[in-house]
């Protein structure tokens, strides 16, 4: 399992920063990251579980964050 924090730059209750938790993940012949992953968002009291993909392993925070902000999750 991987663990990352992502700042996202907002703030609500505090400073948003994800704390992501790779579960799974897969990385085809072109770097494209297929993966599960859990979150928490402290700043908004929300966690979840999404499943995306990411363009490389350096833009999983960015997937995480799109998913989240699609609805695109499962809460926890």
């Amino acid at each position: 399992m991987t663990q990352l924090e992502f700042t996202t730059g907002r703030t609500y209750d505090a400073p948003q920063v994800l704390q992501i938790t790779v579960t799974q993940q897969t990385t085809d012949e072109w770097g494209i990251v297929d993966f599960t992953a859990r979150f928490v968002d402290a700043s908004r009291h929300i966690s979840g579980q999404v499943t995306t993909i990411a363009f490389s392993p350096d833009r999983i925070g960015q997937s995480v964050l799109a998913a989240y902000d699609a609805g695109q999750y499962s809460p926890l």
